[in-house]
């Protein structure tokens, strides 16, 4: 740093991946061009903007505080930054726990009655967050609207995927992985104009009646899908060991700091976390109808496609907390002035969404995929060695955000499709999942890096701890920009049939 930053969760029936899955040339093309286009009903186009819509809710949620924690804090009498930050920390956590039981239960239950519980509990969720009157009621209230999200992500495009022919739900789930993760990008700039005439609590309670419109739109628009029938029993054990090793993880990488890296308590706290997650993946090959399906990582495209979002999660969304803090502690921008900077970020990751679904649709996905993920590093890189005392946006921060933006709207959108097309549509549920769950964890495990390392942030003498989380950072991404590079093939040809 210079001195002076789809598709369908369990739509389907939950099959045991025990058959020898099919072996493919190792060919390293993409997987899935040219052929003619086919017409999308406006029925279809509107259940997406549904769905889609939904899956911004939740997006803009995760990074809704961001520029707001420092007034949530002094709103609490002692409160730290760290406890504020579990509030943050608490809702990847919730979501990516909870992500694959809410599927399985949409499964019993019906998948746009899930959609809907998910809509509802999200307005309680946002008026208990804006009426908390502890730190402890916020963080838990937070929880709950984590529950609540997660019970809208693999119900809401599960309802409307089949609605899309087969040439098209590329651009179909790049659209909708993208709203949720834009919905986030966005909401900086939203809340510095709610701030501007508003408490923080209002940031919270804004959502409520979204919520309830939401709702409103999904009993008008949406379609309730028939259940699998003879379902398996659900896999509670490892619902169970999947959030503890999640939360242990987290707890190890944040309370660390305080309880000293090398302390018994926190060596404690991280084996329970490793035990959890050994526990998950023994459970997850035996069970039946396991919560993740982790016999698809034998398939080529799935196993990189998720190393890469798995990685680059790390990065992405924990990203929306540095970038804040930066802007208003070190230059000392206003509310106001580091919402409409870092709306940059969205702009530029919609155009390149917009432009690049339809165009992978036409020439492939994996080659703008690798072309994405090398702009993000750029873009870590280029804050990484410019940002520093002396204020100079245009220069110095606007080219960094605006070209993340570009590349993660060429890259981990589409992510999504390419290991969508190394399996059959009876396992799109369970590639889904997979893929949302990774992600959301990757969140946790960097937000908690992020209050982990910037310790110090504000002033002159905070940049040394820039320097770390964005050091961090940028390994992350170039880890992630590399195995983007492993040799994923062609995808086996899979006899779709479009609903």
């Amino acid at each position: 740093m210079r001195r002076q930053i789809p598709v369908v969760l369990s739509t389907v029936r939950s099959v045991t991946l025990t058959e020898e899955l099919p072996t493919v040339p190792d060919v390293d093309e993409p997987s899935s061009v040219g052929g003619p286009l086919e017409a999308v009903s406006p029925r279809a186009w509107r259940a997406l903007w549904v769905a889609s819509l939904a899956t911004v809710l939740v997006g803009f949620n995760s990074t809704a505080t961001n520029i707001a924690l420092d007034d949530i804090q002094s709103g609490f009498v002692g409160a730290t930054a760290a406890d504020i930050g579990w509030g943050v920390a608490g809702f990847f956590i919730g979501t990516a726990a909870f992500l694959p039981l809410a599927g399985r239960l949409a499964d019993r239950i019906g998948r746009k009655r899930i959609f809907q519980l998910g809509l509802l509990a999200f307005a309680l969720s946002a008026v208990f967050s804006a009426t908390a009157g502890t730190v402890i009621t916020l963080n838990l209230s937070r929880v709950l609207q984590a529950f609540a999200g997660a019970a809208i992500l693999p119900s809401s495009l599960a309802l409307v995927l089949p609605l899309f022919p087969e040439s098209r739900r590329t651009t179909a789930v790049g659209l909708w992985s993208a709203a949720g993760p834009l919905g986030a990008g966005v909401a900086p700039g939203l809340v510095a104009l709610i701030l501007a005439n508003a408490g923080w609590r209002i940031v919270y309670l804004v959502s409520a009646p979204v919520a309830l419109l939401m709702f409103w739109a999904g009993q008008s628009l949406l379609r309730e899908l028939p259940t699998p029938r003879d379902q398996q029993r659900l896999d509670l054990v490892g619902a169970a060991a999947g959030t503890v090793a999640i939360g242990a993880v987290v707890t190890a990488i944040m309370q660390g700091r305080v309880w000293g890296y090398t302390s018994a308590l926190t060596a404690t706290v991280a084996a329970v976390g490793v035990l959890s997650l050994v526990l998950f993946l023994s459970n997850s090959f035996r069970h039946p109808e396991p919560l993740l399906t982790l016999h698809l990582l034998r398939r080529r495209g799935v196993m990189v496609s998720n190393i890469v979002n798995f990685v680059m999660g790390i990065t992405s969304q924990p990203l929306w907390i540095v970038w804040p803090l930066f802007m208003k502690n070190v230059w000392n921008f206003s509310t106001l002035q580091v919402g409409m900077g870092v709306t940059l970020g969205p702009i530029a990751a919609g155009f390149s969404t917009l432009t690049f679904s339809r165009l992978a649709d036409r020439i492939g996905s994996l080659g703008l995929c690798r072309l994405g993920t090398a702009l993000q590093v750029f873009a870590v890189g280029w804050h990484f060695t410019q940002l520093g005392a002396d204020v100079n946006f245009w220069s110095d921060f606007a080219p960094g955000i605006i070209i993340y933006g570009l590349g993660w709207g060429m890259s981990i959108p589409l992510l999504n499709g390419v290991a969508l097309e190394w399996v059959e549509e009876k396992y799109y549920g369970e590639t889904n999942g997979l893929f949302s769950t990774l992600r959301y964890a990757a969140a946790a495990i960097g937000t908690a890096a992020v209050f982990a390392l910037l310790t110090v942030t504000s002033g002159v003498e905070a940049l040394p701890y820039y320097d770390r989380i964005l050091g961090f950072f940028l390994v992350a991404s170039t880890l992630g920009a590399l195995a983007m590079w492993i040799k994923i093939g062609r995808a086996p040809k899979h006899n779709q049939v479009a609903n």
